[in-house]
């Protein structure tokens, strides 16, 4: 997938993978490698669980490549609330863009 003229990997990779560890030694079911432009998932994601997932980390290469550096708390917040609300919001503005044509 190219987001911003970058070209990203996906990768689904086994639980507890190296690539799902995080720099604190936690072990997460997503994480955005920037260096390697890589989103990395647990392989035994499915249904509603892997389209969160993947919202989530879709916003970090979107922080990446659009070269946004913001406080990682607040970075995370956003990503979890594009994963839960996200989907909602386009779909009404796709309505609403539709009913004002």
């Amino acid at each position: 997938m190219i987001i911003n003229g970058i070209d990203w990997l996906i990768m689904f990779v086994q639980s507890g993978s190296p690539f799902l560890t995080r720099s604190d030694g936690s072990v997460t079911l997503g994480m955005t490698d920037g260096r390697t432009k890589t989103i990395y998932l647990d392989d035994n994601l499915r249904g509603l669980m892997l389209d969160r997932v993947l919202a989530h980390e879709l916003v970090h290469a979107f922080m990446f490549s659009y070269d946004i550096h913001i406080d990682i708390e607040f970075e995370e917040y956003i990503a979890d609330w594009i994963s839960l609300f996200g989907r909602d919001l386009v779909y009404l503005l796709d309505n609403l863009m539709q009913k004002l044509r």
